[in-house]
This record gives structure tokens, C-alpha cells and sequence, in this order.
């Protein structure tokens, strides 16, 4: 891969400890029509500055948050121009998980959220990357206003196509023969498991598709996992079904497959010790307790289901909670 093929996002990747600086115009942020917002970018990590002071703009996205939150995801949009002088990809657009809401609970959301993408990474290699990153952000025309935060950069799904030989397809109601089976059990098991109902492959609901042209199917791979019971927000609105006793008891929403849910699940225990491994040693800010508490959610419901009959194993079936969260 020569350096023209490497993108900033890659290259971020290989460092530690980045450090992200946006200046822009604060009120742009709650402007009922504002598509692009004018702003400079400085990026720095451990072994200097990427870039200072360059233009670009940024634009707001996720229509849930963009109502619920004080602080939106951000899509950042850098200069082509920029991106040429650093002899890297011109992959321009790159999505930055924001704080939602401005307290501790805030961070705790963004390190829980990153939490599930770590996760998800070792269950499969069909899976976005982040990279975890401290945010200073000023308003341009009060420079002694500023917003000190965290954050995570996921991997533009350009990359993520080139890194995986795959085309993005945007489609709704795709028929089940079409689908790549185990990039499609992973996702439905793993939603399972941290407690995450928002999400559809038929309404194209937080789950993109990936064309695999040497398989001639639809790869899943799920993002967005702020509603999952591991995260736990507080803006989260969901309606329960009568099944559901308890805010974090699980639901298993598999839209296809549904005679195989057993053959699913039983696939997935075995990944029981690296998904939990990786609880405990994910590169990750969160306070040890945290942890605990993740490790013993995940752990429960692995238990449950070893310890479930196949018969029980099925679409629609509940894993009633059992303690951590």
C-alpha cells in the first residue's frame, strides 16, 4: 500500500493520545437550516501536529441525537487540499461521536458506547474501528469560550470498504438469501447480548450493508449502540413489549434467519472468553467498576443461554436480567 492509499483515518489509527482542537461558531449548532458550518481543525498526537489551524467544515448528523442532545455527532469534512499536503487518501468525511449531554454521564455514555465497537471488533473483523480522542472545542468569535471533552472518530466507511475489499449499499427489505449469514449472526447475537433493539436490516436502521462480490452477498455490520442496555442513556426512549419485565432484560429481534436463532446463539457462546477478555482489557478510560459491572451483564447472558434448552432458543424469546448494570 503506498502512502496515497493510506488515509488520515489509518493514520490516526497508528498513533496514541490524539488530540483534536475545532473552532467554529457555537451558535451554529442549533440553526434550523445550517448544512455546512465553517470551522478550523487542528489535529496533534504524540509525535506532533498533523495539522494546525486548516479549514474545513462540519456538519451535523443523527437525527435522534441532533433532538436530544446538547452537543451532536459530527461530520467532519476535511479539505481535499489538506489531505493532499499529507500525501494520504482523499477520504474527505469522518464521523466524530460526541458527548450528548454535558456532565459526567456524558463521558461515561461515550466510553460505554466505544466500549460496544471494542467489543464488536473481536467478534468479528467485519466491524468499524475508532479511535478514542480528547476534544477542545472554542467558539470563533469568544475564543474564551470553550468546551472541554471526549470523544471517538469511526472508521469512514470508505475505509473500512477498501480495508475489506467491500462496496456500501444502501437497501431496505433485502431478501434473506441475499444476506451473508455469519456476518448476519454475529450482528443479531451481539445486539442480543449488550441489550440493543435499535437496529433493522429492513428499515436500514443503524446496520449498513457491505457487497461482498466473491461471496455475491450483503455483508452486516451494525454501529450506533448508545440505546444498547450496556449504555444505558438517559435521553433513551424505547416502547417494551408485555415479555419485557425489566428496562435492561434482553429481546432477540433476528428479522431472517429465524429457524437457525438456535444454531446463532449456540455459535456465538463460543467467544465467551475473548468478548469478556476484552472487557477487561480494552484500551479504555472507564473506571474499573464500570467494567465489573459490563463483564457481569455480558457474563450473565452467556450463562443463561448455555444453560438454555435448544427449544427455548428462538426468535422473540427474552434473557431476563440478572444483575450488573
Amino acid at each position: 500500500m503506498s502512502q496515497q492509499d493510506i488515509s488520515l483515518f489509518d493514520t490516526l489509527y497508528a498513533q496514541k493520545n490524539i488530540k483534536i482542537t475545532l473552532t467554529y461558531p457555537f451558535d451554529s449548532l442549533y440553526s434550523a437550516n445550517q448544512e455546512e458550518i465553517d470551522a478550523f481543525i487542528s489535529i496533534e498526537s504524540e509525535q506532533g501536529y498533523l495539522m494546525k489551524d486548516e479549514k474545513m467544515t462540519i456538519n451535523l448528523r443523527g437525527k435522534s441525537r441532533r433532538m436530544k442532545c446538547s452537543m451532536p455527532p459530527l461530520l467532519l469534512n476535511f479539505k481535499k487540499s489538506t489531505l493532499r499536503a499529507m500525501q494520504v487518501a482523499p477520504i474527505d468525511e469522518m464521523k466524530l461521536v460526541t458527548h450528548c449531554l454535558p456532565n459526567p454521564e456524558g463521558q461515561e455514555n461515550l466510553e460505554e458506547e466505544r466500549m460496544c465497537y471494542q467489543l464488536y471488533e473481536v467478534v468479528t473483523p467485519t466491524s468499524y474501528r475508532t479511535i478514542w480522542v480528547n476534544v477542545t472545542y472554542y467558539n470563533v468569535s469568544h475564543r474564551e469560550d470553550s468546551i472541554v471533552s471526549t470523544g471517538f472518530l469511526l472508521e469512514p466507511d470508505k475505509v473500512i470498504s477498501s480495508r475489506l475489499g467491500l462496496t456500501e449499499r444502501k437497501l431496505f427489505n433485502i431478501s434473506e438469501d441475499s444476506l451473508d449469514f455469519e456476518s448476519y449472526s454475529r450482528a443479531v447475537a451481539f445486539n442480543f447480548m449488550i441489550g440493543n433493539r435499535d437496529w433493522s436490516i429492513i428499515m436500514s436502521r443503524n446496520a449498513k450493508l457491505f457487497f461482498n462480490s466473491t461471496l455475491d452477498k450483503y455483508v452486516v455490520i451494525p454501529y450506533d449502540f448508545d440505546y444498547s442496555n450496556i449504555v444505558s442513556a438517559s435521553y433513551r426512549r424505547e416502547t417494551r413489549p408485555e415479555t419485557m419485565l425489566h428496562q435492561y432484560d434482553r429481546l432477540y429481534e433476528g428479522e431472517y434467519f429465524k429457524n437457525y436463532s438456535g444454531d446463532i446463539l449456540m455459535s456465538f457462546i463460543s467467544l465467551k472468553p475473548i468478548v469478556l477478555d476484552r472487557v477487561v482489557s480494552a484500551s479504555n478510560p472507564m473506571e474499573e467498576n464500570e467494567r465489573k459491572k459490563i463483564y457481569k451483564y455480558l457474563d450473565t447472558w452467556f450463562t443463561s443461554i448455555e444453560k438454555a434448552k435448544p427449544g427455548e432458543l428462538k426468535y422473540g424469546m427474552v434473557c431476563p436480567y440478572k444483575g450488573g448494570l
